[in-house]
Protein backbone atom coordinates (compact mmCIF):
# COMPACT_ATOMS: atom_id res chain seq x y z
CA UNK A 1 0.00 0.00 0.00
CA UNK A 2 1.37 3.49 -1.07
CA UNK A 3 -0.15 6.75 0.26
CA UNK A 4 1.55 9.33 -1.83
CA UNK A 5 1.44 12.88 -0.69
CA UNK A 6 1.20 16.34 -2.19
CA UNK A 7 4.06 18.60 -2.06
CA UNK A 8 4.66 19.18 1.04
CA UNK A 9 6.04 22.49 2.83
CA UNK A 10 8.40 20.79 5.11
CA UNK A 11 6.14 21.32 8.41
CA UNK A 12 4.17 18.43 10.06
CA UNK A 13 2.18 16.31 7.75
CA UNK A 14 -0.65 13.43 8.31
CA UNK A 15 -3.17 11.55 5.88
CA UNK A 16 -6.03 10.00 7.18
CA UNK A 17 -5.86 6.32 6.36
CA UNK A 18 -9.69 5.92 5.66
CA UNK A 19 -10.33 9.07 3.70
CA UNK A 20 -7.31 10.44 1.94
CA UNK A 21 -7.64 14.09 0.83
CA UNK A 22 -5.57 17.49 0.65
CA UNK A 23 -4.15 16.16 -2.58
CA UNK A 24 -2.76 12.73 -0.97
CA UNK A 25 -3.58 9.29 -2.63
CA UNK A 26 -3.36 5.37 -2.03
CA UNK A 27 -2.62 3.01 -4.40
CA UNK A 28 -4.10 1.07 -4.77
CA UNK A 29 -7.66 1.79 -3.89
CA UNK A 30 -9.51 1.22 -1.27
CA UNK A 31 -7.22 0.96 1.36
CA UNK A 32 -9.17 -1.09 3.93
CA UNK A 33 -7.95 -2.15 7.36
CA UNK A 34 -8.03 -5.82 8.28
CA UNK A 35 -8.53 -7.27 11.79
CA UNK A 36 -6.20 -8.92 12.97
CA UNK A 37 -3.14 -7.27 10.37
CA UNK A 38 0.17 -5.78 11.97
CA UNK A 39 1.07 -2.34 9.72
CA UNK A 40 4.17 -0.86 9.18
CA UNK A 41 4.13 2.90 8.03
CA UNK A 42 7.14 5.01 7.52
CA UNK A 43 7.83 8.26 5.08
CA UNK A 44 10.52 9.12 3.04
CA UNK A 45 11.62 12.28 0.58
CA UNK A 46 14.02 11.78 -2.60
CA UNK A 47 15.83 8.37 -3.90
CA UNK A 48 18.87 6.63 -3.47
CA UNK A 49 21.04 8.27 -1.27
CA UNK A 50 19.22 11.50 -1.17
CA UNK A 51 16.45 9.62 0.45
CA UNK A 52 15.71 10.99 4.15
CA UNK A 53 13.65 8.58 6.00
CA UNK A 54 11.08 9.55 8.93
CA UNK A 55 10.11 7.76 12.03
CA UNK A 56 8.06 4.39 11.50
CA UNK A 57 4.73 3.39 13.23
CA UNK A 58 3.78 -0.04 13.74
CA UNK A 59 -0.52 -0.05 13.86
CA UNK A 60 -3.26 -2.20 14.25
CA UNK A 61 -6.92 -1.84 13.09
CA UNK A 62 -7.08 -1.73 16.53
CA UNK A 63 -5.31 0.52 17.71
CA UNK A 64 -6.53 3.13 14.60
CA UNK A 65 -9.98 2.51 16.21
CA UNK A 66 -9.30 3.93 19.24
CA UNK A 67 -7.87 7.33 17.67
CA UNK A 68 -9.49 10.73 18.46
CA UNK A 69 -9.25 13.12 15.24
CA UNK A 70 -6.82 15.85 16.49
CA UNK A 71 -4.52 12.71 17.96
CA UNK A 72 -1.50 10.34 16.44
CA UNK A 73 -0.66 7.24 17.62
CA UNK A 74 2.90 6.77 18.12
CA UNK A 75 5.31 4.20 19.90
CA UNK A 76 7.59 4.72 22.67
CA UNK A 77 10.25 2.64 24.76
CA UNK A 78 9.01 1.68 27.66
CA UNK A 79 12.37 0.22 29.82
CA UNK A 80 9.94 -0.53 32.84
CA UNK A 81 8.08 -3.48 31.44
CA UNK A 82 8.91 -6.73 31.95
CA UNK A 83 10.79 -7.15 29.41
CA UNK A 84 11.12 -3.73 28.21
CA UNK A 85 9.03 -3.09 25.39
CA UNK A 86 7.47 -0.54 22.35
CA UNK A 87 4.29 0.34 24.09
CA UNK A 88 1.39 2.56 21.77
CA UNK A 89 1.17 6.09 23.06
CA UNK A 90 -1.45 8.42 22.09
CA UNK A 91 -0.86 12.21 21.80
CA UNK A 92 -2.01 15.24 20.19
CA UNK A 93 -1.32 16.19 16.40
CA UNK A 94 0.22 19.95 18.27
CA UNK A 95 2.73 17.48 20.41
CA UNK A 96 3.01 15.27 17.04
CA UNK A 97 4.57 18.63 15.49
CA UNK A 98 6.46 19.66 18.51
CA UNK A 99 8.28 16.14 18.86
CA UNK A 100 8.37 16.66 14.89
CA UNK A 101 10.29 19.92 14.96
CA UNK A 102 12.48 19.18 18.05
CA UNK A 103 16.45 18.72 16.94
CA UNK A 104 16.62 15.94 19.73
CA UNK A 105 14.24 13.76 18.04
CA UNK A 106 16.68 13.67 14.78
CA UNK A 107 19.06 11.45 16.01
Amino acid sequence: MDFIAPSLDGQIASVRLDAPDDGWTVEPKPFVLRQGVLYHAFGYQGRGSNQVNTDYVSFSAESVAKLKPGSALVQRYDERRSPPDWVDVTITREEFGRQGQDPANSQ
